[in-house]
């Protein structure tokens, strides 16, 4: 199933909720809210309210490449405040600290969790990241997500050979970051992966080789049988 995730990202209020009303005129399957690119109060309750779609809340600190510059308790508060007015997913960290009692709280709050890791460098051996998973799944996440960058055309195969065999049993979200591995996020929902992200528009990229939900759209229309 080729579920798509739209990104919305945006510095204001005003600005992110205008965002989502144009999310929700697509149709997503999710929508992942940046909230570590707001630059002002996180009015959660005004975003559930303008929103039909699954919620993700994310808010990616900057060792991990995102814009949080507040502490870490700070950041875990907003998450679960999310939780508490009607987000569905939260997004957290795979080396974020006590990760298992945070996926527990979330889960005696009904939300369910997406334990990520991200490597910005390269994409390991299929045998590493099947370590890597395991030890990720051991936080008794719902979703894992293992994203890598592509530094050659074959590390989407590689991806993509991982996603096949390991999606089986498991739900799990897994491409490769860059221009060079466009393909796998295209491709990782043929292969098993849970969903595939997307940006609403040109230039509202939250990572490198994001292509836009229409983009995605086209590209799957061909991809169907007739």
């Amino acid at each position: 199933m080729t579920r798509i995730c739209v990104v919305v990202l945006a510095n204001t209020m005003a600005d992110l909720k205008n965002e989502i009303e144009k999310a929700e005129e697509l149709k997503p399957d999710f929508i992942e809210v940046r909230m570590d690119y707001l630059n002002e109060e996180i009015k959660f309750n005004e975003i559930r309210k303008i929103s039909n779609s699954p919620l993700i809340a994310t808010i990616r600190p900057k060792s991990e490449e995102g814009y949080f510059e507040g502490s870490e308790d700070k950041r875990l508060k907003l998450l679960f405040k999310a939780v508490e007015n009607g987000f569905d997913y939260i997004d957290i960290e795979w080396k974020t600290k006590e990760c298992v009692k945070i996926v527990e709280k979330m889960k005696k709050r009904r939300a369910e969790t997406i334990v990520s890791t991200h490597n910005f460098l390269s994409t390991p051996s299929l045998h590493e990241m099947s370590q890597i998973l395991g030890e990720m799944q051991n936080t008794g996440a719902d979703i894992c997500k293992l994203i890598t960058k592509a530094t050659s055309i074959d590390d989407n195969l590689t991806i993509l050979q991982f996603v096949k065999k390991e999606s089986k049993e498991k739900r799990l979200i897994s491409f490769c970051m860059g221009k060079l591995g466009v393909l796998s996020r295209i491709l990782s929902p043929f292969f098993g992966s849970f969903f595939t992200y997307a940006s609403l528009e040109k230039g509202k990229e939250s990572a490198e080789g994001q292509l836009t939900i229409e983009e995605t759209r086209e590209i799957y229309a061909l991809l169907r049988p007739q």
